[in-house]
Order: C-alpha cells, then structure tokens, then sequence
C-alpha cells in the first residue's frame, strides 16, 4: 500500500516525507520517518513522547508536528539539527 499526502500543493509518498517536531521557537527538535503506523500527527506524536500526559505537556507549551517533504526537511529542518538555523541565533 503506498499512501501518499499532499504537501504545500505537491504529492508525495508518505514514507518520503519525515515528522518533525519543533518546539515553542520553532527549531526541529526531533525527527521520524512517516508510515502507515505514524500517518497523522497524533500518531507520530505518540512515537517522540509516549507518555500522554508529556505529550499534553508540550502541546500547551508551544511544541508543534509538522509533516515536511525531502526537499523541505534539508532546507528548514536539517540546519535545525546542525546548530545552523536562524532559531539558535535568534535566541
């Protein structure tokens, strides 16, 4: 089965897209690759903090999912892993 999504107005396979999860400033803070056991935000939620109470945590205190395409995930998320990213020298 190969589900895909749709991501700014383009399709991809979802196992070529990656989760990411930023916190309140925006800087990706962890990363997994989608599936069919990560395909909503809920899901992939649950892979980075299993405890739902942690999970309900970090949602009230700003942390956000975001599904990015390859393309997008070496431009906005990879700098975010190597202390390049515009949200490190912002804060």
């Amino acid at each position: 089965m190969n589900l895909t999504v749709e991501i700014d107005g383009e399709t991809h396979r979802l196992t070529d897209c990656n989760w990411v999860l930023r916190n309140p400033a925006g800087c990706a803070v962890g990363s997994l690759w989608a599936s069919a056991d990560t395909a909503s935000a809920d899901l992939a939620h649950r892979e980075f903090t299993p405890l739902k109470r942690h999970r309900d945590q970090q949602i009230r205190q700003g942390y956000a999912l975001e599904l990015v395409g390859r393309k997008q995930w070496q431009q906005r998320i990879q700098p975010c892993f190597q202390a390049t990213c515009s949200h490190r020298t912002a804060a």
